[in-house]
């Protein structure tokens, strides 16, 4: 038995005989743990509020429009995006059933947040398949919920922040590090022990230039007081324009999309993936 797996046994004993409730912070936390130890990828899972441009970030790293993006927010589970030969979705209801479809359609079913902005209670998880080079080196992406809605939300993005390898923290430059963000900065990071942390700045493009110039002297101030576990060499803060590094991939236009600084982050996480992994 592997080291991994004593542990993952010894944590699971543990919650059993101590009695631990199973809604607990403590509880879901030691739950989450053993899933990351037990999976055999490396997951990258992107952490922000609602209409920051976490799944247009996605998106444009993917090079296409596989995950739901709109102006309200959308995702309302957290959203798998693993290696495939063909564009796929699996959906794993808490009954034990699971939906199969080609194609992204049946994600505006189960994933999406419903006309109350609530998540379906009977989906337990969303997988996408994608062909995608890099996923097929046994990278995954996980799109999370935002968490600035409802309680529901939060809970599972706290829970699903301990099962990935490596943290993209989204944050709008028009707004840069409110009082939310510090907190989970503190309290969902930091005091949780999670430290491989890349933050990306969205929205530099829709301020002026003296604006640009005070979030990118802010930003550096954020990057220097967050001390990131990451391969020597590589920063933890980027700045990239999500939409329109969307827009240059879909186009192909690789200088658009260099400009967007979309380029500079994905070599900045294949160098962490590799190295880490």
């Amino acid at each position: 038995m592997s080291n991994n797996q004593n542990l993952i046994t010894s944590l699971r004993s543990l919650l059993g005989a101590l009695e631990i409730a199973s809604d607990s912070q403590l509880y879901r936390d030691t739950v989450a743990v053993c899933s990351y130890l037990e999976q055999p990828v490396y997951r990258l899972a992107v952490f922000a509020p609602f209409n920051h441009g976490k799944s247009t970030l996605l998106n444009a790293l993917l090079g296409s429009k596989t995950l739901p993006i709109d102006l309200i927010p959308t995702t309302g589970a957290g959203i798998v995006v693993r290696y495939g030969e063909e564009l796929a979705t699996e959906i794993w209801l808490q009954n034990g059933e699971t939906v199969k479809q080609p194609g992204i359609e049946i994600l505006s079913q189960y994933a999406v947040l419903n006309e109350d902005r609530r998540m379906r209670e009977d989906v337990a998880e969303v997988k996408v398949s994608c062909n995608h080079p890099w996923l097929k080196t046994g990278v995954e992406l996980l799109d999370l919920p935002g968490t600035n809605d409802r309680e529901a939300q939060n809970d599972l993005v706290r829970d699903k922040l301990l099962s990935a390898d490596l943290i993209i923290h989204v944050l709008d430059a028009r707004k840069l590090m409110t009082l939310e963000e510090r907190q989970h900065l503190t309290q969902w990071l930091q005091g949780r022990g999670i430290t491989k942390v890349v933050f990306v700045v969205n929205f530099l493009n829709l301020l002026t230039l003296d604006e640009q110039q005070e979030v990118r002297q802010r930003v550096c101030f954020i990057a220097e007081s967050f001390r990131s576990d990451l391969p020597a060499g590589v920063s933890n803060i980027y700045c990239v324009d999500a939409l329109p590094a969307l827009r240059a991939r879909l186009k192909g236009n690789l200088p658009a999309a260099q400009a967007t600084g979309l380029t500079t982050l994905e070599s900045a996480l294949q160098t962490i993936a590799h190295t880490t992994k």
